[in-house]
């Protein structure tokens, strides 16, 4: 299964990278993440790992991680796997920022290999679709206005303010 989704964001990419890499921006539009614990002795880097832990529904669940790809501001590519996944399922996600006169372009491709799967779970696929779908857009929803009022505040553009004439 493979799900794409692009948004543009009114900032630029280097303004926008710190929300997909640093574990307290990440929170900040990521909801559902608690925590990213760094389980490699290296700096962020292709080839380090992690432990994720993500609220889903009322229960905490751990994901171990590992990072595929690293090309600040432009692409970070991660993989994930445990918590509720089945065994041996692993998610990989890309995120492709491109800059725009305008600002940026954020390109999330995820995939995950379902032929395996059997039963029940392989039946429920069209209803995780689409939860899947609205969970992602209400991410980059929150990931869009987190990192346009991060911009706005500290590069010093504020809103219009209404000036009553006296």
């Amino acid at each position: 299964m493979r799900t794409e989704y692009r948004v543009e964001i009114d900032c630029k990419p280097q303004e926008l990278w710190p929300f997909l890499d640093e574990a307290d921006k990440q929170r900040a539009w990521l909801t559902t993440l608690v925590d990213i614990v760094p389980t490699s002795k290296q700096q962020r880097a292709v080839g380090s790992t992690f432990d994720l832990r993500v609220r889903e529904g009322r229960r905490l669940t751990n994901y171990e991680g590992r990072i595929n790809a690293y090309d600040p501001p432009r692409h970070l590519g991660v993989s994930f796997w445990g918590g509720a996944f089945p065994p041996n399922m692993v998610m990989r996600v890309d995120y492709r920022i491109a800059e725009l006169p305008t600002g940026c372009r954020l390109e999330y491709y995820a995939e995950v290999n379902l032929d395996k799967l059997r039963g029940p779970i392989k039946l429920a696929l069209p209803i995780a679709r689409v939860f899947t779908y609205f969970q992602l857009r209400h991410f980059m929803r929150n990931l869009k206005r987190v990192a346009e009022e991060s911009t706005r505040a500290g590069g010093g553009k504020q809103p219009p303010q209404n000036k009553k004439s006296s």
